[in-house]
């Protein structure tokens, strides 16, 4: 009957082995940084409601066993707090390549110019448009002829041979 275990066990491996992580995922992270993002839901909303990060740390370690000062425990916040913005800076980034890529395909259909950058790079600079050169005003300036005080004044010979 050994035999007939281990077919049961190939079959239902996807559900045992779901059961146990769910299990081990209830357990208390082995560090303080999974401690304290297991509890920050809790944390966040103790910061919204107007608790201090000294109270905070203390209930912390009083409730839930975690001994950790008032400056880590904030250095851990703005962690937390950094990862998010991060996050929700790369869904909104997502979010607005997802509906630019209708426009950008239309536009690469049609046959017109494209002016999107490849990409996420926001730095690049589309393929036809010129680059910005920063001497290219004085160059301007250099290549036009000089001023002549004499054509302002009409002084002197118009045709610039009887200069006496």
């Amino acid at each position: 009957m050994p035999g007939r275990h281990v077919a049961d066990h190939s079959t239902n491996w996807i559900g045992q082995s779901r059961s146990r992580l769910a299990l081990r995922r209830s357990e208390k992270p082995a560090t303080k940084a999974g401690q304290i993002r297991a509890l920050w839901p809790e944390i966040a909303a103790a910061l919204e409601a107007g608790q201090s990060l000294k109270s905070i740390r203390q209930w912390l370690e009083e409730d839930a066993g975690i001994a950790v000062g008032v400056t880590s425990l904030t250095s851990y916040v703005s962690r937390i707090r950094r990862r998010e913005v991060q996050q929700r800076h790369n869904k909104a980034i997502a979010e607005f390549e997802a509906n630019v890529a209708p426009e950008k395909a239309m536009a690469q259909d049609s046959g017109l110019p494209a002016l999107w950058p490849q990409g996420r790079s926001t730095n690049a600079i589309p393929s036809k448009q010129p680059q910005y050169n920063p001497l290219a005003q004085a160059i301007k300036a250099l290549t036009k002829p000089k001023l002549d005080i004499r054509e302002i004044h009409g002084d002197g010979d118009p045709s610039g041979k009887n200069l006496i």
